[in-house]
């Protein structure tokens, strides 16, 4: 049976709850049975938000995972959750708003600028799509996407991705789909540039 257990966190406003669909509803495309299970406390922008994801080829017992296989951390006060990432687990880290890696050496560690990323473009698209601001910071969720699309858990769910942003950017959302499409494609071209260091 293959089954890969995720845990996502950061704080609200990040779009942490929005990651963790993109990832759910991907897999549920790809023909895979999933459990999601968001979890925040009584803030919402600012406190600490996070979210399960379960993806297995059969049935699945349990929502929440004791031991996650995969984790996906924005901010650095989640990195408090690391120490339960089980021995030979994947980190996704935003090393925009982290300092240093974890102190671990049984896991594999992969840092994503996520949301320097996400600003790089905002010269290139965000007058055009978000007028004078320019801030395209917010779509560091789907950085984040695009990273967890380039690792073996979520490529075989890349060829869904414009149904995926089809179904969570629509009516009043539309305007925002071709710079979270770009802000995908960023991850996953990140992922592909820190596989092709470690050959």
């Amino acid at each position: 049976m293959s089954k890969t257990q995720i845990l996502l966190s950061g704080h609200g406003g990040q779009g942490v709850l929005l990651l963790g669909d993109y990832i759910a509803y991907s897999a549920m495309l790809d023909g895979k049975h999933v459990v999601y299970t968001p979890s925040y406390g009584p803030e919402t922008r600012g406190g600490k938000a996070r979210c399960y994801v379960v993806i297995s080829d059969d049935e699945i017992d349990t929502p929440i995972p004791e031991v996650p296989d995969l984790m996906i951390i924005m901010n650095q006060p989640s990195m408090d959750f690391v120490p339960v990432l089980g021995k030979g687990g994947l980190l996704l880290y935003n090393s925009s708003l982290i300092d240093g890696q974890p102190e671990r050496n049984d896991i594999e560690k992969v840092p994503v600028p996520a949301t320097e990323i996400a600003d790089s473009f905002g010269k290139e698209l965000g007058t055009e799509i978000l007028g004078d601001t320019g801030d395209t910071r917010f779509v560091a969720n789907s950085v984040m996407f695009g990273a967890y699309l380039g690792t073996p858990a979520g490529q075989s769910a890349r060829k869904y991705l414009g149904e995926i942003l089809k179904h969570f950017l629509a009516g009043k959302k539309a305007g925002l789909l071709e710079l979270n499409r770009l802000a995908v494609e960023r991850g996953i071209a990140h992922m592909s540039a820190a596989a092709a260091t470690k050959r």
